[in-house]
C-alpha cells in the first residue's frame, strides 16, 4: 500500500507526516507519529490526551486499522468525535484540527488557565506553569491596533513593581511574524516575557476576539480576571489633521493595584464575567479558528489563493472575532485594513447604537 505525505496543522504547530491513501475524508495517521503531530497517544485503553486525561475507547470499526507493517488511527473520525474542527484541502495534502472544544470546558469549568509552551523572542521556552507561584499578567497586542504604545508603559510598570513575584507574558499577535513585532519589544528594551505569536495560539487557548485583552493569573495557576480594552496608559497620536486619543489608564493601575495589594473586593470578578469575556467558544468559532490557520498556513506559503479563501471563510464564521478579521486584512496591506475596519465599525453602530469594540471594564474609577 503506498503511503503519502500530508502537512497537519494542529495544536499551532505544523508538521509533516506519513498518511495512508483514501478515497474519503479519512485521515489514517501512522501510531508512531501521532503524539508529535496531534498530542495523542495510541494505548491498550484507546486514543489518549494526557494533558486532559482524556481517553477514547476506540471499540468501533474504522478506528484503528493494520497496515504496512505499522497501526494506523483515524484522525479524523476522532476529530468527530470529539467535536473537534477539522478543515482538509485534500489537493494540497494539507488538515487543519482545530482546539478540542474540552481544552475550553476544562477551562470555563474550572478557572485554571491552560497551559501552554511558545518561545520567546530569543527563542527560549515560555511555559505558562513554569510560573506557577507567581502573579502573571498575560497581555495580548499587535501592530495593526494602538495598543503596540502599551509595549514601553508595561515594561515602565515592571520596572516599578520590581516585583520577583510577578511576571508579564506579553503577547504580539501578529501573524506576519517577528520582523513585524519584534522592534516594539526592542524599543521598549523589555525585560518581561517578549512572544511574538503568529499562529494566535495564546488567544486561541483562551477564547479571546480582541486585542489589547488580558488575564490575571494568580499563584494556583487560576484565572481571577479577564478583560478586553486592557490598556496599560492613554495614548495620545498626533496626525496631519488633528490628533487622536485612545485607551485609559484604568487597567494599568488595577493591574499595579492587584501585584501589591492582592485580589481585593473591587478587583475581584463573578465567575459568569469571567466566561462572559471569554468570548470565543460556538461550533462556529472553533471551526473558524481551524480554517483561520488554514488560511494562515497558506499565506506562509505564498499561495494567495487559497489563504484568501480560507481567511475570508472564517471571517465568515466568526464576524464579531476581530484578531481573525484584522489580521486577515493586513496581509493585503494596512491602508485596506484600516478602511475594512472603519467599514465594519461603521455598520456595527449604525445597526446597534448601543454596541461596543470592546466589552466594557468592569473596574471601578
Amino acid at each position: 500500500m503506498h503511503k503519502k505525505e500530508i502537512v497537519l496543522l494542529a495544536n499551532d504547530t505544523t508538521t509533516k507526516i506519513t498518511a495512508l491513501p483514501t478515497n474519503s475524508n479519512d485521515l489514517w495517521i501512522k501510531k508512531t507519529e501521532l503524539k508529535a503531530a496531534t498530542g495523542f497517544e495510541l494505548k491498550k485503553s484507546g486514543a489518549c490526551y494526557d494533558p486532559l486525561n482524556i481517553c477514547i475507547p476506540l471499540l468501533e470499526d474504522g478506528f484503528v486499522q493494520e497496515a504496512a507493517g505499522h497501526q494506523w488511527l483515524n484522525v479524523y473520525k476522532l476529530a468527530n468525535r470529539l467535536e473537534q474542527a477539522c478543515v482538509a484541502n485534500v489537493d494540497k495534502t494539507v488538515w487543519s484540527l482545530g482546539l478540542i472544544p474540552a481544552v475550553r470546558k476544562a477551562m470555563l469549568e474550572s478557572a485554571i488557565a491552560p497551559d501552554f509552551e511558545i518561545a520567546d523572542i530569543n527563542g527560549a521556552i515560555v511555559r505558562l506553569s513554569d510560573l506557577k507561584g507567581k502573579k502573571v499578567l498575560i497581555v495580548t497586542w499587535a501592530t495593526w491596533c494602538g495598543c503596540r504604545f502599551d509595549v514601553k508603559v508595561w515594561q515602565d510598570i515592571y520596572e516599578t513593581l520590581n516585583d520577583p513575584n510577578f511576571e508579564i507574558i506579553c503577547v504580539a499577535e501578529d501573524s506576519e511574524g517577528p520582523e513585524v513585532a519584534k522592534v516594539w519589544f526592542t524599543d521598549a528594551n523589555a525585560t518581561y516575557k517578549c512572544i511574538v505569536d503568529p499562529t494566535h495560539k495564546i488567544s486561541t487557548l483562551f477564547g479571546w476576539v480582541n486585542v489589547p485583552t488580558a488575564a490575571w493569573i494568580d499563584e494556583t495557576g487560576k484565572i481571577v480576571r479577564v478583560n478586553e480594552s486592557a490598556y496599560a496608559a492613554k495614548h495620545t497620536v498626533p496626525t496631519e489633521k488633528k490628533p487622536y486619543s485612545f485607551g485609559d489608564a484604568l487597567f494599568g493601575e488595577a493591574t499595579i493595584d492587584w501585584v501589591k495589594n492582592g485580589l481585593g473586593d473591587h478587583l475581584k470578578q463573578a465567575p459568569e464575567k469571567l466566561n462572559a469575556n471569554t468570548r470565543s467558544q460556538s461550533t462556529e468559532d472553533f471551526l473558524a479558528d481551524a480554517y483561520f490557520k488554514m488560511g494562515l498556513y497558506f499565506e506562509g506559503i505564498s499561495d494567495q489563493e487559497n489563504a484568501q479563501k480560507y481567511l475570508a471563510i472564517a471571517e465568515e464564521l466568526a464576524p464579531d472575532n476581530w484578531n481573525i478579521c484584522r489580521q486577515s486584512w493586513t496581509f493585503k496591506g494596512t491602508d485596506y485594513a484600516i478602511q475594512q475596519w472603519r467599514r465594519k465599525t461603521k455598520m456595527k453602530y449604525l445597526n446597534d447604537a448601543n454596541w461596543s469594540y470592546y466589552e466594557p471594564l468592569d473596574l471601578a474609577k
